[in-house]
């Protein structure tokens, strides 16, 4: 059976879990702390620190490159689901850029300002400081205080994606491919400490509730 190393609220997670849940590919799940990486460095045998990591059987894989499609193209591979039609590579990789990009540059503030504070400890403390290396001291504190204005560029930046689903059922086919589940995720991580909703755009909540029916 497959297990699925990861933190519950990472966008990219929320990707593959979707994908094996939706598939009904037989999984389990395993979250971890956010400093401890330890299984996924030893699995991967020094080559990837990051989640989602994929084990199955003698077989672990992560997101090696920069662009982070290895996990879904291998349980893509395996199954057989067609989410990467070769007809779609360009479109999907550029979609792709925009989704993890943008809306996800803006999407994880808002979560990471929500979900940090409740960590254990030790957890909270090293997260921050990771965070804080990355973007600044006093980040985490300033996402917080600034949620009102991160929402509004977050809704602003969906608009574009709601137009698209004004005339196509998924996002650029009839069947969900993976910049459907790339998008799931990133909502679902932006949505993941009920703090939040989606904005009142009715063709993304058409979507939405047609990608959560497993």
């Amino acid at each position: 059976m497959i297990t699925l190393i990861q933190f519950p609220w990472s966008p990219f997670c929320i990707t593959v879990e979707h994908i094996l849940k939706r598939h009904k590919i037989p999984h389990c799940i395993k979250n971890i702390a956010t400093h401890e990486r330890g299984e996924i460095i030893r699995a991967t045998k020094g080559r990837a620190y990051t989640v989602p990591c994929l084990i199955d059987g003698k077989t672990a894989v992560a997101d090696f490159t920069d662009f982070g499609q290895e996990v879904a193209r291998y349980v893509d591979r395996k199954h057989r689901l067609g989410l990467f039609p070769r007809e779609k590579e360009g479109i999907q990789a550029i979609l792709a850029r925009y989704i993890e990009n943008d809306l996800e540059g803006i999407g994880f503030k808002v979560d990471d300002s929500y979900v940090i504070p409740t960590l254990p400890l030790v957890e909270r403390v090293m997260l921050t400081r990771f965070k804080e290396r990355k973007f600044g001291k006093g980040c985490v504190l300033q996402w917080t205080k600034d949620r009102a204005k991160l929402n509004r560029q977050f809704a602003e930046l969906l608009l574009p994606i709601d137009n698209m689903l004004a005339s196509s059922k998924f996002l650029i086919d009839d069947k969900p491919l993976f910049v459907d589940y790339d998008f799931y995720g990133i909502l679902g991580n932006y949505l993941y400490s009920g703090k939040t909703k989606l904005p009142p755009l009715k063709h993304l909540r058409r979507w939405y509730s047609a990608m959560a029916r497993g």
